[in-house]
């Protein structure tokens, strides 16, 4: 949901324009959902009662769904965050003692330093950086 909070306040004419043409088009799919239930309604009442309760079942799965797969997204951007920026984060909230704070980030680089003899570039060093210790004087 934030995110189209977000996208909607970078951009309010393209919402409003969304708003304006895309209204209609939810009220007709409303119409379309809604209009069977009510003719069921009319022609038995325990059928429409039914109806309605499929329609508020199947809506409270559709928004858990939607909801779910918000939180797993951002879930995953969470865990993409490379591993010094959670060590220190860990650090700054009080997680860690200074210790295992060095023990643990001694231990990434020293990862990282096998993954750069074994790729040939360390992922710790920024390539700009690289390029500049490189460069003839």
């Amino acid at each position: 949901m934030e995110n189209w909070l977000a996208w909607v306040s970078d951009n309010p004419l393209a919402a409003s324009v969304l708003l304006l043409f895309g209204g209609p088009f939810v009220i007709a799919a409303l119409t379309m959902v809604l209009v069977p239930v009510f003719i069921l309604a009319e022609a038995n009442a325990a059928l429409g009662l039914i109806g309605l309760a499929l329609l508020m079942l199947f809506g409270y799965f559709g928004f858990t769904t939607l909801t779910d797969h918000e939180s797993t997204a951002n879930a995953e951007t969470e865990t993409d965050a490379d591993p010094v920026t959670e060590l220190e984060h860990r650090y700054v909230q009080g997680e860690l003692s200074d210790k295992e704070f060095e023990r643990r980030l001694d231990r990434i680089i020293e990862t990282e330093e096998t993954v750069e003899r074994l790729d040939g570039e360390s992922p710790l060093v920024d390539r700009s950086q690289r390029e500049r210790e490189t460069e003839p004087n």
